[in-house]
């Protein structure tokens, strides 16, 4: 005859563990459990633990525990999707995970019985390792959890095949039939066999998400130094400008300097200096396209490229002195676009080489539209061009990023003969 205490044990035991499979499932879903949010899943808790109760009044232990997936889990899956708007994946990854930890209590239970052969021990054993372990779940779960929440659904699918399967094993073996206990080697080994599927399945997901990162992230250090080597050109011209500046201010001292070398018969270093002033003068010479001194270096910076490429353009800037973008962003879009561009149309044939670039401020915002010929049109994937050349594709991306640092929009496309680049920023 069982006894008031083994009641008593019985009632704290169920109750403990439908605490802590509410409160874990929620935790792994990424759910906050703050006071709020602890209040609603005690309710969820009482009201879930009543209909188990009902159930095991009206047809016995056995029939509530084979009733429990429907009054205890299915309501708390609607409860979780509802209130805190998650994906059924999701919430069904929760709860089976809790479920699966609930196995701790149940084999130190086992273990405490098998060592006594006392019920209360059994579940003095198990109320005191499902709080234990109800304490660790909780600080690992605000951990996890939120990761766990921005998943996406084939991972999710993933991690939930072995909980799921434990699920349904072990509710098929363990609780609608009494097949475990038969000693079948088929339902003993089955479990084995689903492990060894689901690390199998969970090996291919995590190194294809590894490989994923490590393609973002070296595409992330690559746009950074093109952007950094961006900004170190444009300083660069903006020096070489500067001292040639200087030179021409004081250009008598240099005429003096270069009288003296001849003089004394030094005509081969007197030449050399001509010959460096001419070149740097060459290398360095600011055209001037509009009142914006980092847009006429930019446009004016491609020039010996277009010269020996052969190649046709129309570079046009209507653009005020200063304007509301960082000079290091506008930089890096017109350099990569004139880039980009001027690489497609050299590949095309010699008097189809065209470049065409129309840089306009209206309404205080900068339009740009830049457009060159091709020898083979690029294929698009999501608006993007994509390239088949390992290191390159990276300017498209720098310019995407440059834009979207400056609150505009830029759009890729193929128009006729031409590829296009339209932005607004």
């Amino acid at each position: 005859m069982v006894s008031s205490v083994e009641m008593a044990l019985w009632a704290i035991h169920h109750a403990t563990t439908l605490l802590f499979g509410v409160f874990a499932s929620a935790a792994l879903c990424g759910v906050e459990i703050n006071r709020r949010h602890a209040f609603e899943l005690v309710v969820v808790t009482i009201l879930t633990g009543a209909a188990f109760s009902i159930a095991n009044v009206v047809g016995g232990e056995l029939f509530a525990r084979q009733a429990y997936p429907l009054v205890v889990h299915l309501p708390l899956i609607v409860y979780l999707c509802a209130r805190y708007r998650l994906s059924p994946l999701l919430a069904a990854l929760g709860i089976t995970s809790a479920y699966l930890s609930c196995q701790f209590s149940n084999w130190m239970g086992i273990a405490a019985f098998a060592a006594t052969d006392s019920q209360i021990a059994y579940y003095l054993a198990r109320i005191a390792t499902t709080l234990g372990v109800f304490a660790v779940l909780l600080h690992w779960a605000g951990d996890i959890g939120p990761r766990l929440a921005i998943k996406s659904p084939t991972e999710l699918g993933i991690l939930l095949i072995l909980p799921l399967v434990y699920y349904v094993f072990d509710y098929a073996t363990n609780v609608y039939t009494t097949l475990f206990h038969s000693g079948s080697v088929v339902t003993v080994e089955f479990l084995a066999f689903a492990l060894c599927a689901f690390y199998l399945m969970f090996l291919a997901v995590y190194l294809r998400e590894y490989e994923e990162k490590e393609t973002a992230e070296r595409e992330r250090w690559m746009l950074e130094t093109r952007d950094s080597a961006a900004i170190k050109e444009l300083e660069a011209w903006r020096q070489s400008g500067r001292e040639l500046s200087i030179l021409r201010h004081d250009m008598r001292h240099f005429l003096r300097g270069l009288a003296v070398l001849i003089e004394e018969g030094h005509t081969d270093e007197a030449l050399k200096r001509i010959d460096e002033l001419c070149e740097a003068g060459d290398r360095t010479a600011v055209r001037r396209f509009c009142a914006n001194e980092t847009v006429n270096i930019a446009l004016s910076s491609f020039n010996s490229d277009i010269n020996r490429n052969g190649i046709t353009a129309n570079l046009r800037a209507a653009v005020p002195e200063t304007i509301h973008v960082g000079d290091a962003d506008l930089f890096s879009v017109l350099s990569n676009a004139l880039e980009n561009a001027i690489a497609a149309a050299s590949a095309a044939p010699e008097g189809k080489r065209f470049v065409d670039l129309d840089l306009r401020f209206e309404d205080g915002q900068l339009l740009l539209l830049v457009s060159n010929t091709f020898d083979r049109a690029p294929r698009m994937v999501d608006g993007m061009p994509v390239t088949q050349h390992a290191g390159h594709g990276f300017g498209t991306k720098s310019i995407k990023l440059a834009v979207e640092r400056m609150n505009g929009n830029c759009q890729f496309r193929i128009n006729g003969d031409r590829f296009e680049l339209r932005a607004v920023m």
